[in-house]
């Protein structure tokens, strides 16, 4: 019984020699090196996207920055919370603003608020709990589950509810970040992290434009925004049907 040596261009000792120079052994090493050319290829061009140098900034550019770039920014989804100072508990937002404009809505305990914000004209629509929760009571009737289109003096709560309005109120926020800048990663997106010793910390996006990405107040006590979906095309549109409340005074 003889050897089972490995056959003519393989591997081994055989006609090709040691270490199986011949030319079925040269074929498969071809195939190797186009095969590892292409994972390499593949790779570079699989790589992370360049980033827009945040990560070297300070945290107060860090902060500048990202407040500039929500300002520039179409659009942009909010998603918050805040401590309410006139009630016990946290108010949630959950808000899609573009330019001066806004929809969404507004939910402190269990009473949820629709408000739709044009430019100056502001509509909300509240469940008759809402109007009860505000001392409202008695115009339930006429107005609950209806759009409402609010004057000035009572819109004047909202006027902060425009791209321009979040920068502002962010920006009071992150003059004070002075901690050390680190790079993070934060729902699959790079991002830098600033804080201050007052608790304020800012995540900003480290590609493409350095928008700010999610804010904790007061270590998140006080409270904590959420920004995504920047750029998205929106139709912001007052609603049809409105009750003109200056109409009724």
């Amino acid at each position: 019984m003889g050897t089972d040596w490995p056959g003519p261009g393989q591997a081994g000792i055989g006609r090709a020699g040691i270490g199986g120079t011949g030319l079925g052994a040269r074929r498969a090493a071809g195939r190797v090196v186009a095969v590892v050319a292409a994972m390499v290829l593949a790779l570079a061009a699989c790589g992370g996207e360049e980033t827009n140098g945040l990560q070297d900034a300070s945290a107060a550019e860090v902060g500048t920055r990202s407040v500039d770039a929500l300002n520039s920014a179409g659009s942009v989804h909010v998603v918050g919370t805040a401590q309410d100072p006139s009630a016990e508990g946290s108010t949630r937002y959950d808000l899609v603003l573009s330019g001066s404009s806004a929809r969404g809505t507004i939910t402190s305990g269990s009473v949820v608020t629709e408000i739709v914000k044009v430019a100056d004209d502001t509509y909300t629509k509240g469940s008759r709990a809402y109007y009860e929760s505000i001392g409202e009571g008695d115009a339930a009737d006429l107005l609950a589950d209806k759009w409402v289109r609010l004057p000035a003096e009572d819109a004047e709560q909202y006027r902060l509810f425009t791209i321009e309005g979040f920068a502002m109120a962010i920006g009071e926020y992150v003059a004070a970040l002075d901690g050390k800048v680190t790079t993070e990663d934060l729902a699959g997106r790079q991002a830098v992290a600033a804080g201050s010793a007052e608790g304020t910390r800012l995540w900003a996006a480290n590609t493409g434009d350095p928008v700010p990405l999610r804010l904790d107040m007061l270590n998140g006590e006080q409270g904590r925004m959420e920004f995504s979906d920047y750029g998205t095309k929106v139709s912001i549109t007052a609603p049809a049907g409105a009750v003109d409340l200056a109409s009724l005074s």
